[in-house]
């Protein structure tokens, strides 16, 4: 059977109390830095609260998140300079990769030269040296 405290416990839960809040950042902190849980709730709140915070800040995101969140509220200015920067880099070597994709296929398919076709230079049919010479000279005695 659930006991009167169990039942508190979970309706704290459920709520989600200011009260339930300070003491699950107490657990929290007294589990990831080592300090008995009586001794947590003797450390001045703000001191708890902000080590926590830090702690959930760096635990979760990594350096490189703090940075992108300081920068995000504290000089939200050099965001748009940072991000044109940075389109302008990847465009560059867009560029750069297109090149040498074109010089790569360019190297791996040579254009395929197709050979002159030599015209070879037909004799001239010289009629006085064929047999029907005498046609031709007959042609011109009739006309």
């Amino acid at each position: 059977m659930i006991n009167h405290y169990e039942v508190l416990a979970l309706r704290d839960i459920a709520l989600k109390d200011p009260e339930y809040f300070q003491r699950k950042v107490c657990r929290y902190f007294s589990e990831h830095f080592h300090t008995p849980l009586l001794e947590v709730y003797d450390l001045p709140w703000p001191f708890v609260f902000t080590n926590y915070l830090e702690h959930i800040v760096e635990s979760n995101h990594g350096q490189e998140s703090i940075y992108n969140l300081a920068i995000d509220i504290c000089y939200p200015e050099y965001r748009q300079e940072e991000e044109e920067e940075v389109e302008d880099w990847i465009k560059k070597i867009e560029e750069e990769e297109e090149a040498k994709r074109q010089a790569a296929h360019a190297l791996a398919n040579p254009p395929i030269e197709e050979p002159e076709e030599e015209m070879e230079e037909k004799p001239e049919i010289n009629m006085e040296s064929t047999s029907f010479a005498h046609l031709e000279e007959e042609m011109e005695e009739d006309s």
